[in-house]
Protein backbone atom coordinates (compact mmCIF):
# COMPACT_ATOMS: atom_id res chain seq x y z
CA UNK A 1 0.00 0.00 0.00
CA UNK A 2 2.66 2.44 0.92
CA UNK A 3 4.14 1.95 -2.36
CA UNK A 4 1.38 2.51 -4.38
CA UNK A 5 0.99 6.03 -2.68
CA UNK A 6 4.59 6.98 -3.51
CA UNK A 7 4.62 5.67 -6.97
CA UNK A 8 1.35 7.64 -6.94
CA UNK A 9 2.94 10.27 -5.43
CA UNK A 10 5.81 10.34 -8.01
CA UNK A 11 3.17 10.19 -11.05
CA UNK A 12 1.68 13.18 -9.98
CA UNK A 13 4.98 14.78 -9.71
CA UNK A 14 6.23 13.96 -13.14
CA UNK A 15 2.69 15.14 -14.60
CA UNK A 16 3.26 18.29 -12.72
CA UNK A 17 6.60 18.71 -14.20
CA UNK A 18 5.29 18.16 -17.91
CA UNK A 19 3.82 21.69 -18.96
CA UNK A 20 6.64 23.29 -17.11
CA UNK A 21 8.56 24.52 -19.76
CA UNK A 22 5.37 25.70 -21.93
CA UNK A 23 3.57 28.89 -21.46
CA UNK A 24 0.24 28.23 -21.22
CA UNK A 25 -1.63 29.81 -24.05
CA UNK A 26 -3.14 33.23 -23.02
CA UNK A 27 -7.19 33.25 -22.94
CA UNK A 28 -8.79 35.97 -25.19
CA UNK A 29 -10.55 38.46 -23.07
CA UNK A 30 -14.11 37.72 -21.97
CA UNK A 31 -15.21 40.89 -23.14
CA UNK A 32 -15.74 43.11 -25.96
CA UNK A 33 -15.48 46.59 -27.11
CA UNK A 34 -19.09 47.29 -26.36
CA UNK A 35 -18.69 46.05 -22.90
CA UNK A 36 -16.09 48.80 -22.34
CA UNK A 37 -18.01 51.12 -24.15
CA UNK A 38 -21.26 50.59 -22.31
CA UNK A 39 -19.07 50.69 -18.35
CA UNK A 40 -17.67 53.63 -19.92
CA UNK A 41 -20.39 55.44 -21.07
CA UNK A 42 -22.44 54.00 -17.81
CA UNK A 43 -20.10 55.84 -15.60
CA UNK A 44 -20.35 59.07 -17.84
CA UNK A 45 -24.04 58.97 -17.45
CA UNK A 46 -23.81 58.59 -13.50
CA UNK A 47 -21.55 61.48 -13.25
CA UNK A 48 -24.29 64.07 -14.04
CA UNK A 49 -27.10 62.07 -12.50
CA UNK A 50 -25.35 62.22 -8.77
CA UNK A 51 -25.16 66.01 -9.04
CA UNK A 52 -28.87 66.19 -10.13
CA UNK A 53 -29.37 63.58 -7.22
CA UNK A 54 -28.21 65.31 -4.66
CA UNK A 55 -29.65 68.42 -5.81
CA UNK A 56 -33.27 66.42 -5.32
CA UNK A 57 -31.99 65.01 -1.51
CA UNK A 58 -31.46 68.34 -0.37
CA UNK A 59 -34.24 70.46 -1.89
CA UNK A 60 -37.30 68.37 -2.49
CA UNK A 61 -39.86 69.80 -0.87
CA UNK A 62 -42.31 66.28 -0.99
CA UNK A 63 -40.51 63.58 1.28
CA UNK A 64 -41.60 61.09 -1.22
CA UNK A 65 -39.31 62.88 -3.99
CA UNK A 66 -36.19 62.97 -1.75
CA UNK A 67 -36.38 59.63 -0.54
CA UNK A 68 -36.54 58.64 -4.45
CA UNK A 69 -33.42 60.61 -4.88
CA UNK A 70 -31.27 59.14 -2.06
CA UNK A 71 -32.68 55.32 -3.08
CA UNK A 72 -31.35 56.44 -6.89
CA UNK A 73 -28.14 58.15 -5.46
CA UNK A 74 -27.53 54.86 -3.39
CA UNK A 75 -27.97 52.38 -6.18
CA UNK A 76 -25.83 54.11 -8.24
CA UNK A 77 -22.99 54.94 -5.88
CA UNK A 78 -23.05 50.41 -5.61
CA UNK A 79 -23.36 50.30 -9.22
CA UNK A 80 -20.28 52.99 -10.43
CA UNK A 81 -17.95 50.89 -7.62
CA UNK A 82 -19.08 48.37 -9.46
CA UNK A 83 -18.36 49.41 -13.01
CA UNK A 84 -14.87 50.33 -11.82
CA UNK A 85 -13.56 47.69 -10.31
CA UNK A 86 -15.07 46.27 -13.73
CA UNK A 87 -13.17 48.56 -15.82
CA UNK A 88 -9.98 48.56 -13.68
CA UNK A 89 -10.25 44.91 -13.43
CA UNK A 90 -9.57 44.52 -17.46
CA UNK A 91 -7.02 46.93 -17.60
CA UNK A 92 -9.22 49.20 -19.29
CA UNK A 93 -9.66 53.14 -18.59
CA UNK A 94 -12.14 54.64 -16.87
CA UNK A 95 -13.16 57.35 -19.98
CA UNK A 96 -11.89 55.98 -23.57
CA UNK A 97 -10.02 58.47 -25.49
CA UNK A 98 -10.78 56.88 -28.63
CA UNK A 99 -14.56 57.24 -28.33
CA UNK A 100 -14.10 61.01 -26.40
CA UNK A 101 -16.41 62.01 -29.20
CA UNK A 102 -19.37 59.63 -28.40
CA UNK A 103 -18.84 60.33 -24.57
CA UNK A 104 -19.33 64.16 -24.93
CA UNK A 105 -23.51 63.26 -25.96
CA UNK A 106 -23.53 60.01 -24.44
CA UNK A 107 -23.66 58.34 -27.93
CA UNK A 108 -25.86 60.93 -29.15
CA UNK A 109 -28.00 60.76 -26.02
CA UNK A 110 -29.34 63.98 -24.40
CA UNK A 111 -26.59 65.17 -21.78
CA UNK A 112 -27.81 66.28 -18.45
CA UNK A 113 -25.45 69.56 -18.20
CA UNK A 114 -24.33 72.04 -15.52
CA UNK A 115 -26.63 74.64 -16.95
CA UNK A 116 -29.60 72.77 -16.42
CA UNK A 117 -28.62 71.60 -12.76
CA UNK A 118 -27.88 75.06 -11.91
CA UNK A 119 -31.77 76.20 -13.64
CA UNK A 120 -33.26 73.36 -11.03
CA UNK A 121 -31.02 74.54 -8.29
CA UNK A 122 -33.10 77.86 -8.10
CA UNK A 123 -36.15 76.16 -7.97
CA UNK A 124 -38.18 76.11 -5.20
CA UNK A 125 -41.24 73.67 -3.89
CA UNK A 126 -43.42 71.77 -5.84
CA UNK A 127 -41.94 73.27 -9.26
CA UNK A 128 -38.32 72.03 -8.07
CA UNK A 129 -40.08 68.32 -7.55
CA UNK A 130 -42.16 68.55 -10.55
CA UNK A 131 -38.36 69.89 -12.73
CA UNK A 132 -36.42 67.54 -11.02
CA UNK A 133 -38.33 64.53 -12.11
CA UNK A 134 -38.71 65.54 -15.21
CA UNK A 135 -35.05 65.84 -15.53
CA UNK A 136 -34.39 62.64 -14.22
CA UNK A 137 -36.63 60.71 -15.90
CA UNK A 138 -35.48 62.12 -19.13
CA UNK A 139 -31.95 61.27 -17.81
CA UNK A 140 -32.87 57.65 -17.31
CA UNK A 141 -34.01 57.12 -20.62
CA UNK A 142 -30.07 57.25 -21.53
CA UNK A 143 -29.59 54.31 -19.43
CA UNK A 144 -32.11 52.31 -21.31
CA UNK A 145 -30.42 52.93 -24.53
CA UNK A 146 -26.90 52.36 -23.35
CA UNK A 147 -28.49 48.97 -21.44
CA UNK A 148 -29.84 47.96 -24.93
CA UNK A 149 -26.36 48.54 -26.98
CA UNK A 150 -24.71 46.01 -24.90
CA UNK A 151 -27.75 43.38 -25.13
CA UNK A 152 -27.17 43.97 -28.71
CA UNK A 153 -23.36 42.97 -29.20
CA UNK A 154 -22.01 42.82 -26.05
CA UNK A 155 -20.36 39.32 -24.94
CA UNK A 156 -19.13 39.88 -20.88
CA UNK A 157 -21.76 37.84 -19.11
CA UNK A 158 -21.25 40.17 -15.63
CA UNK A 159 -21.74 42.85 -17.96
CA UNK A 160 -24.43 41.81 -19.87
CA UNK A 161 -26.45 40.70 -16.96
CA UNK A 162 -25.43 44.66 -14.95
CA UNK A 163 -27.52 45.94 -18.90
CA UNK A 164 -30.09 43.46 -18.43
CA UNK A 165 -30.78 44.50 -14.63
CA UNK A 166 -30.30 48.16 -15.57
CA UNK A 167 -32.70 48.10 -18.22
CA UNK A 168 -35.39 46.42 -15.90
CA UNK A 169 -34.69 48.27 -12.83
CA UNK A 170 -34.38 52.31 -14.76
CA UNK A 171 -37.58 51.40 -16.84
CA UNK A 172 -39.10 50.35 -13.39
CA UNK A 173 -38.29 53.58 -12.11
CA UNK A 174 -39.30 55.64 -15.18
CA UNK A 175 -43.00 54.73 -14.05
CA UNK A 176 -42.48 55.23 -10.88
CA UNK A 177 -41.49 58.77 -11.60
CA UNK A 178 -44.02 59.21 -14.17
CA UNK A 179 -46.57 58.13 -11.64
CA UNK A 180 -44.88 61.31 -9.26
CA UNK A 181 -44.87 63.50 -11.44
CA UNK A 182 -48.70 62.93 -12.71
Amino acid sequence: MKLRVLGLAALLVLLAGCGAGQQAAAAPPSYNDTDVMFLQMMLAHHEPAAKLLALGEKQAADPAVKAVATELASAQATETATIRDRLTGWGQPLVSAAHAGAHAEHGGLPLLDEAELIKLAGLTGREFDTAFLTMLTGHQHGAVELARMEAATGIDPATRELAARTEETVRAQIQRLLRMVG
